[in-house]
């Protein structure tokens, strides 16, 4: 929960406040503790197949691939299906490390072995993927693999389902080139303010807030650009603070991102 590493029970400090809690108290190990871990997961994997099992329907899959701060590939594969009860479920099935090259081949044969790992590779209805050209060749092929054992619904016919949320993305972030100068100077004029380690620029700026006397409490955010939601989020956040940003350029001769009138 914390992102602490196994070894965090073998610290002196935590097992310390252990000892004082309880003198009597059984200290761990990480082995232990990477024990008890795995140990759960395969519990929990055992209680998610004993629900496939029991699902008489077909199960629609989402995946997607994230890069770590070190460049590292993982992917996510989530399931959604109805269970024996009517009620709509959404499991997380794996999110694991993707070993390079990362073609659409290499995809494919990842995703049904991941599917052959769980034993539903034949109660795949759908694959929704975002609109990478690695993942049309990864769909093309696993759906050809699945259709030759002839396990997909429909010949396939709904096997590919494209993201409308990122579709969505696409034609957000295409509309936002044509203002992009002006959206450019507000992010730097969010990061000026929030994202600097200078205090005083920090202060200049609440300095300016009192000035003008602006009675709003909610804060710069800054934005994602993969996400358009969040320069909308930005936007709105800066739009607030018009007045301050304006004295802000009267008040701090470093502070160079404020738009024209025009922009």
């Amino acid at each position: 929960m914390h992102d602490l590493p196994f070894q965090f029970v073998e610290w002196t400090g935590i097992r310390a406040i252990h000892q004082y809690l309880y003198p009597d108290v059984d200290t761990l190990t990480r082995n232990t503790v990477k024990a008890d871990v795995l140990k759960a997961y395969q519990r929990e994997k055992l209680k998610i197949k004993d629900m496939f099992e029991q699902v008489s329907g077909r199960v629609s899959l989402t995946s997607d691939l994230w890069s770590s701060c070190i460049s590292n590939r993982y992917m996510c594969l989530t399931a959604h299906f109805i269970d024996k009860d009517w009620r709509l479920q959404k499991r997380i099935l794996n999110f694991c490390f993707m070993q390079p090259p990362h073609t659409g081949v290499a995809l494919s044969k990842k995703i049904f072995d991941l599917l052959c790992g769980w034993k539903i590779e034949g109660k795949v209805f759908s694959l929704t993927l975002d609109n990478a050209s690695s993942n049309d060749v990864s769909v093309e092929a696993l759906g050809s693999q699945l259709q030759l054992k002839g396990l997909l619904h429909c010949n396939g016919e709904f096997f590919h389902l494209r993201c409308c949320c990122h579709i969505l993305n696409l034609v957000v972030q295409d509309g936002l080139k044509h203002i992009n100068r002006a959206i450019e100077k507000i992010r730097e004029s969010v990061k000026y303010v929030k994202g600097s380690h200078s205090q005083v620029r920090k202060q200049n700026f609440l300095d300016c807030i009192k000035l003008v006397s602006v009675g709003v409490k909610k804060g710069l955010r800054h934005d994602i650009l993969t996400r358009w939601n969040s320069t909308y989020l930005m936007l709105g956040s800066a739009l607030l603070y018009r007045r301050v940003f304006k004295h802000l350029v009267l008040s701090d001769s470093n502070y160079k991102s404020y738009p024209s009138a025009e922009e």
